[in-house]
């Protein structure tokens, strides 16, 4: 053998016991770009895995992926699922335990992003962080260095503000009628406020009035012959594009149109134009580009308001995830054009479940119940019972005494009610507001082997409450629509088709691996405090680590 040939079997000989060239660990970010998309379970995930082609397979094929991750409490609504992200704690923490909640003070509803320090131009009522009780990543980031900015865009006020935290360089959110709006505190200037989205808002309603919005087929394969289907008082024809209004001609007023916002809010572009909005103030705030990392937030809304329209599991569905996987992979295009290290999470503030007739179709006992119905009659038989001159309960799934101060009768109220409502059929499970606040749940317990009082323990709150929370039996479909706009499907129950989301990690290059076991959305704000090397103070969650190959990504993130 001559010397060329020992050369040649000798550096195949190396090759051959070489090891993979490693793959880049997660960079020090310098914009760390924060997803939820609304009503995105993992059961949708999971079932159109296989037909995404561009962002979400980017981010599941590339990343790291937890697909069986969980909002781990009970209440499983926008607002409170949209608090965890990037707090790191349950909505017990949090303070916001529901959309909506009922002041015991006053009697009346208290929207979970009322802050009157907040006014909004137009509206009249604020908008803000008041009722938010806890920190986000942003600040924990602000806290390490001043130069570090949040910014953050949603189809919804609750999307952008409790991903935001308190006192971001600039949050977002969409007004029906005035496009992209944020709030104006005492002091500042409504022009000076939104001058980040004037030319933006400018852009958009130059461009509507020239052709009102429509829903384009991202994706044949969901076209389908028109179907009528009748939930309650409601009548669906579901097809792609959905039937039932016709969008504006050109120069029509449709702005205003309360159909046309219903319908609007129910398609594609919806998310569209959000993240226009998101692209649009990368460039406006200079993301990434600073002394400080950076952090931007987006809530896309359209999914949930699609699920609630004609359900998760139709044609319009279909299409929609065809939609967002397309705008995604743009999106993430836009970032790897940055030319910065950038880290993108992405997870969801709640899942979901079909409408209750079609689920009822394929083996399951679903159904339509009014929890609101039941606990009208559950209040009328303790009245009776107790010989009360007023029906002492109000409320759906949180249930609250009225009328009753004396704290012993409240006592009788509250035991009365409790052993009414486990004799209902509609009814799994009810447990009142003071056995819930003595849960504890044992730290890191996996968020799939939660009991059901754990899970309503990690919803609940002292002062916010109601008296009495009621979990619905499994497979349920609230109320009965009666027109245009209502939901035909909907969440916030304790079952798992409600709680499991879809948790990703992403940057370019990233080693990637997919983790099964099931982890919680409370653990995004510390993984990614990680990456950062920034202080965090006490969470719920855990640092989740991205990087199998040196395993150390969690090690620089201390707590105050």
């Amino acid at each position: 053998m001559n010397a060329l040939n020992k050369a040649l079997l000798a550096c195949i000989a190396m090759l051959a016991v070489a090891p993979p060239a490693a793959a880049a660990p997660p960079p020090a970010p310098k914009l760390i770009v924060a997803i939820s998309i609304d009503q995105f379970s993992a059961n949708l995930f999971e079932r159109n895995r296989a037909r995404f082609r561009y962002g979400l397979k980017q981010l599941a094929g590339e990343g790291v992926a937890f697909p069986n991750g969980y909002q781990s409490h009970a209440a499983t609504e926008t607002c409170p699922g949209h608090s965890t992200l990037l707090t790191g704690r349950h909505p017990s923490a949090t303070g916001i335990i529901a959309n909506n909640w009922r002041d015991p003070a006053t009697g009346k509803d208290v929207y979970c992003m009322l802050d009157p320090a907040h006014p909004v131009p137009g509206r009249s009522e604020g908008r803000g962080p008041a009722n938010l009780r806890v920190s986000t990543l942003g600040e924990w980031m602000r806290s390490a260095n001043p130069a570090s900015r949040t910014v953050a865009v949603s189809g919804k006020d609750r999307g952008a503000i409790t991903m935001a935290g308190h006192d971001p360089a600039g949050v977002f959110w969409w007004d029906f009628e005035r496009d992209f709006t944020t709030s104006v505190p005492a002091g500042a200037q409504e022009a000076e406020r939104l001058a980040p989205v004037a030319s933006l808002n400018a852009a958009i309603d130059a461009r509507w009035r020239k052709a009102a919005p429509v829903w384009k087929v991202a994706d044949p394969a969901c076209v389908v012959p028109p179907q009528t289907r009748r939930y309650g008082n409601l009548e669906v024809t579901h097809s792609v594009p959905p039937a039932g209004f016709e969008t504006p001609k050109r120069g029509g007023d449709f702005r205003a149109d309360a159909k046309f916002n219903a319908w609007f809010r129910a398609t594609p572009t919806f998310d569209e134009i959000v993240i226009e909005a998101a692209n649009h103030l990368i460039d406006r705030y200079q993301l990434g580009r600073g002394a400080a990392p950076d952090l931007l937030a987006v809530s896309l809304s359209a999914t949930d308001y699609i699920g609630h329209r004609y359900g998760n599991d139709g044609p319009e569905m279909c299409d929609q995830m065809a939609h967002l996987d397309r705008l995604l992979g743009g999106f993430l295009d836009r970032l790897d054009r940055l030319g910065i290290p950038v880290v993108v999470a992405l997870s969801a503030d709640h899942g979901s479940i079909d409408a209750a007739e079609r689920v009822a179709e394929r083996g399951v006992p679903a159904r339509r119940i009014s929890m609101a119905g039941v606990v009208r009659e559950v209040g009328a038989s303790v009245q009776t019972e107790l010989g009360l001159d007023h029906n002492p309960l109000v409320g759906d799934d949180q249930v609250s005494i009225v009328g009753v101060a004396d704290p012993a009768q409240r006592k009788r109220v509250v035991a009365a009610a409790m052993a009414a409502l486990q004799r209902r059929p509609e009814v799994a499970a009810a447990f009142a507001r003071e056995d819930l606040l003595a849960v504890k749940v044992p730290p890191h317990k996996p968020a799939d082997e939660l009991t059901l009082v754990e899970r309503f323990a990690e919803s609940t709150d002292a002062e916010r409450s109601g008296d009495i929370a009621i979990a619905a039996v499994p497979y349920t479909s609230p109320g009965m629509p009666k027109s245009y706009g209502d939901a035909i499907s909907s969440h916030g129950s304790p079952w798992n088709y409600d709680r499991r989301v879809p948790i990703l990690f992403w940057w370019k290059g990233a080693d990637a691996f997919e983790q099964p076991i099931a982890i919680e959305t409370v653990d995004i704000a510390p993984t990614l405090a990680g990456l950062l090397g920034v202080a965090m103070p006490q969470v719920d969650g855990i640092c989740r680590d991205l990087d199998r190959s040196a395993g150390d990504s969690c090690r620089s993130a201390p707590t105050r």
